[in-house]
């Protein structure tokens, strides 16, 4: 498969690497010096201490690309605008448009450039950190998975291929209904330890087995679960705290993106993430306190960036 990667910071190069050993890929992004370094240098994938190399394509000009079979979504919320319309250069009608991206939202946006018969929303478990032009640091430490389902809900070759190739590349990757799920699970996960992570500088592990922090976590976590609930999600809340631990074992070094974000003075995803989750619950009658509290954090932080 000939597959683009739109958005290649700490995620997108994770799956750009693992990929290229199973199809063509080519990384786009609009960080300059990222790409560059990548195209002389190969990409630098860190784990457990050990760098590897891995040579593939990045470019910061999406017409250069070519029409691919898949458009893989990494961008963040943020710059998700301006993305889908670089990315409209390598994607033809039968390109599979997916999305792996954190929180809730960025498939509607993507229903106004292509069809929705192309787009395929889930989630990936998978956790990076983007270390420098050039360098990830995959902070995985046990098996994960990945899904995704047609938005449409029609499973056709594309998505088997796609399968295919993902498990080809190294990873859990399965098409499944069960998606959403999946998803809300993982706002469990995100709604806690990227603001958290954002407001503190900690890592998963750290803010998960801090007697201070955890009460918030615990806090979000219920209360995502009832919103899930209330949208005939099964996810009760026991079952989301013990994923939420089994996460924030799996990653206890990782510092979520949220972080590097507050620091450089960069607006955040907290639109996607504790924001979309406290507008779900308040259509829905489900009150989502904790959850609101973090995201006016985070909004104070950012309102004093120009300060």
């Amino acid at each position: 498969m000939k597959i683009a990667i739109i958005g290649a910071g700490a995620m997108g190069s994770l799956f750009g690497g693992k990929l290229a050993s199973a199809s063509d890929v080519c990384l786009y992004d609009v960080n300059k010096v990222h790409v560059d370094t990548i195209n002389e240098k190969g990409l630098c994938m860190s784990q457990n201490g050990k760098d590897s190399y891995v040579k593939l394509r990045a470019t910061t000009d999406a017409k250069t690309i070519g029409v691919v079979d898949v458009a893989l979504f990494f961008t963040k919320y943020t710059y998700m605008r301006s993305a889908a319309q670089d990315a409209l250069n390598c994607i033809d009608r039968n390109t599979l448009v997916l999305s792996l991206q954190n929180g809730l939202g960025c498939s509607d946006l993507l229903k106004e450039y292509v069809s929705v018969n192309q787009i395929c929303y889930g989630m990936t478990a998978w956790t990076s950190d983007f270390k420098g032009p050039g360098h990830i640091e995959l902070t995985t430490t046990s098996s994960v998975g990945t899904w995704c389902w047609p938005l449409n809900g029609i499973v056709d070759e594309r998505h088997k291929e796609l399968e295919k190739t993902m498990h080809s590349a190294g990873f859990d990757f399965s098409v499944t209904k069960d998606v959403d799920k999946m998803i809300w699970r993982k706002l469990i996960v995100n709604c806690n330890f990227n603001p958290l992570s954002g407001i503190t500088q900690m890592s998963t592990g750290e803010l998960f087995h801090n007697p201070a922090t955890y009460e918030i976590i615990r806090n979000v976590c219920f209360e995502i679960c009832d919103v899930a609930q209330a949208k005939g999600i099964d996810l009760p809340r026991e079952e989301g705290l013990k994923y939420l631990e089994h996460i924030s074992d799996s990653v206890y070094d990782h510092v979520a993106s949220m972080a590097l974000d507050v620091k450089n003075k960069r607006l955040t995803e907290i639109t996607v993430l504790n924001e979309a989750v406290a507008a779900e619950g308040a259509r829905l009658g489900v009150p989502t306190p904790t959850v609101k509290m973090l995201a006016n954090l985070i909004r104070a932080l950012e309102s004093q960036y120009s300060k």
